[in-house]
C-alpha cells in the first residue's frame, strides 16, 4: 500500500465523536482543496483527468439508527460546527461519493455489506475509529470476510500497555502487511510540531548548540482548562499518562532528543525518534507526581473512589552522551489554569559578565508553541534602555500564521487533514512506528502500576504543588497566552 494512492476510504466509527470533530471536517477540507485544484486546471487548460483526486469514494460505517437522512444531517452539522458554513457544492460532492452502512463492525454481516460497497476497489484505506476494546474483534472480522487488502489507520491509544500493544499489532499483521499498518498520533500531523523539526535541523545556529553543553533543561507542557467534558466513563480507563504522556509528549521528547538522521527521508526520521526513546530510562517512582482535580469523582461515569490521574508531571533522563544530566520535564493535565501546548528549551546561563551590567542574565530560551498560536519564541538577553542596563530578556516571536505559504495551496491544514491526505496518497512519514510505540509504553510502565490515590488540586490551578519540586525542575515556565 505505501506510495500507492487509495481508490476507496472506509471509515469505521463514522458517526462517533472523533468523526464529528475531526474526520468529516478533514474530508470536507480535502474536498474543498480538490474542487479548487480542478477549477484552476480547468481555467488553465480545460477539464483534465490528470489532477490528483484527494478524496476517493467513501464507505462510512456507523451505528444503526439514523438512516441515510440522519447520517447526512450528522455530516453537515459536523462540517458546519468545525469549519463554519460549508460550500454547498463541495458538501454535496462529498456526500454523493459516500455510501453509508449501518451496523456493528464486529459482525460479519456488516462487513460483508462493506465488501459489497467497495465493489472493484483494490487499494482501500480503512480507518479503525472504534473503541480499543472492539478493535481486535473488528480486525478479526475484516480478515474473515476477506476485505480487499490495503492500508489500515489505527487511532490512538495503540494498546493500553506494552503487552496489549503487542497483541493489537499481532492481530493487525494477520490481516495486513507490516508496511500497511499506519498508527496515528495526531501530533505528527500538526504543522507546529513539524516546525520544531524545521527550526532545529534547518537552522545551523540551533543545531550546533543542541546538547548538554549548552542546554540546561527541557520542559514539555500539555495543559487544558476543561475537564473530562462528560466523558468520565471513557477517561476512567485511560488517565493522563495513557492519554497524553505516552503518546503526544514522548513523541515530542523523541523529536527534541533525536540525533540528526542519515538523510532526509521520513523513515530515517522515524528511526532516529525511536533510537532517542530507546535511550530514555523508565520513569522513576520519585520522579512522578500524579494529581486529580477536585470534582472529578462527581463526573458522570467516574467511580466515587477513583484513583485515575487527571494530571501527571514527571522527570525523564536519557542515557545518551548528548543529553547526560539534562532533565526532561513533562506535564499534562485537565482542569488547569490555561490551555496550551509548549516545548521550552532553556540554555545554560552565560558565565560572562558585562562591565556595565547590574545583574546576572537570565537563561536564553527557545519556546515552541504547538497549540493554537503555533510557532516559536526565541528569548535573548539584551541591554535595557536608560540608567538600568539589565540585561533584560527580550522575546522574538514567530507566529506560523504569519509565515507565507510556499505555493497557492493557501493557509494551514489541521492535523487530520494532513493524516488522511497522506494515508490516501500512500505516504507514511507522519505515522508512528511500532518500535516507537513499544519504547513509549516501556518508559511509562512504572507510572501505570501506581495504585495510590492522586493528589487533589483545585480546578484552575497548575496541579499539585509537589509538581514544582521535581528534581532538576527549578520551577515550571508559565505557558504563553
Amino acid at each position: 500500500m505505501p506510495n500507492a494512492s487509495a481508490d476507496a476510504l472506509v471509515l469505521f466509527g463514522a458517526t462517533g465523536d472523533l468523526a464529528r470533530r475531526k474526520l468529516w471536517p478533514a474530508l470536507y477540507r480535502l474536498s474543498l482543496s480538490e474542487l479548487s485544484e480542478l477549477s484552476e486546471l480547468s481555467e488553465l487548460s480545460g477539464p483534465s483527468e490528470s489532477s490528483e483526486r484527494r478524496v476517493p469514494p467513501v464507505v462510512a460505517v456507523g451505528l444503526p439508527g439514523p438512516g441515510r437522512a440522519g447520517f447526512e444531517k450528522f455530516v453537515a452539522a459536523a462540517v458546519h460546527d468545525m469549519c463554519g458554513p460549508p460550500d454547498g457544492t463541495v458538501l454535496r460532492r462529498l456526500l454523493a461519493r459516500t455510501c453509508f452502512v449501518e451496523g456493528d463492525t464486529t459482525r460479519r454481516g456488516t462487513l460483508e455489506e462493506v465488501a459489497g460497497a467497495l465493489r472493484s476497489a483494490v487499494r482501500p484505506v480503512y480507518f479503525l475509529g472504534v473503541p480499543p476494546p472492539r478493535a481486535i474483534a473488528t480486525i478479526s472480522t475484516m480478515g474473515a470476510v476477506r476485505l480487499p487488502q490495503g492500508a489500515v489507520l489505527v487511532e490512538k491509544p495503540f494498546g493500553n500497555d506494552l503487552d496489549s500493544a503487542r497483541r493489537l499489532n499481532a492481530s493487525l499483521l494477520k490481516v495486513f502487511s507490516a508496511g500497511s499498518v499506519l498508527r496515528i498520533d495526531h501530533y505528527l500531523g500538526k504543522e507546529a510540531v513539524e516546525n520544531l523539526l524545521a527550526f532545529r535541523f534547518c537552522n545551523p545556529f540551533l543545531e550546533s548548540v543542541w546538547d548538554r553543553r549548552t542546554i540546561s533543561r527541557v520542559q514539555i507542557t500539555h495543559c487544558e482548562v476543561r475537564g473530562v467534558d462528560g466523558r468520565g466513563a471513557l477517561y476512567e480507563g485511560i488517565g493522563a499518562v495513557r492519554d497524553v504522556v505516552q503518546s503526544h509528549l514522548l513523541q515530542l521528547v523523541g523529536m527534541v532528543a533525536m540525533e540528526r538522521p542519515a538523510d532526509g527521508t521520513a523513515e530515517a526520521f522515524r528511526e532516529r525518534i525511536a533510537d532517542a526513546l530507546a535511550g530514555v530510562r523508565p520513569v522513576a517512582p520519585g520522579h512522578l507526581v500524579r494529581g486529580q482535580y477536585a470534582g472529578y469523582r462527581a463526573e458522570a461515569g467516574v467511580a466515587a473512589d477513583s484513583t485515575v490521574e487527571t494530571f501527571a508531571a514527571l522527570r525523564l533522563d536519557i542515557d545518551a552522551e548528548r543529553w547526560r544530566g539534562v532533565p526532561f520535564l513533562l506535564r499534562s493535565g485537565k482542569g488547569l489554569a490555561s490551555t496550551a501546548i509548549e516545548v521550552v528549551v532553556d540554555f545554560v546561563p552565560t558565565e560572562h559578565r558585562l562591565w556595565f551590567a547590574r545583574r546576572e542574565p537570565g537563561p536564553a530560551r527557545v519556546r515552541f508553541r504547538i497549540g493554537g498560536h503555533g510557532g516559536a519564541v526565541l528569548t535573548l538577553n539584551a541591554r535595557g534602555p536608560g540608567a538600568d542596563p539589565g540585561p533584560v530578556p527580550v522575546d522574538l516571536p514567530l507566529d506560523l500564521a504569519d509565515v507565507p505559504a510556499a505555493d497557492a495551496s493557501g493557509g494551514a491544514w489541521e492535523a487530520y487533514t494532513h493524516l488522511l491526505s497522506d494515508a490516501l496518497q500512500g505516504r507514511t512519514g507522519r505515522f508512528v512506528s511500532m518500535r516507537t510505540v513499544e519504547e513509549s509504553w516501556r518508559v511509562v510502565a512504572p507510572a501505570l502500576e501506581v495504585r495510590e490515590a492522586p493528589l487533589e488540586y483545585p480546578p484552575g490551578s497548575w496541579g499539585p504543588r509537589k509538581a514544582a519540586d521535581l528534581p532538576g525542575g527549578g520551577g515550571w515556565c508559565v505557558p504563553l497566552p
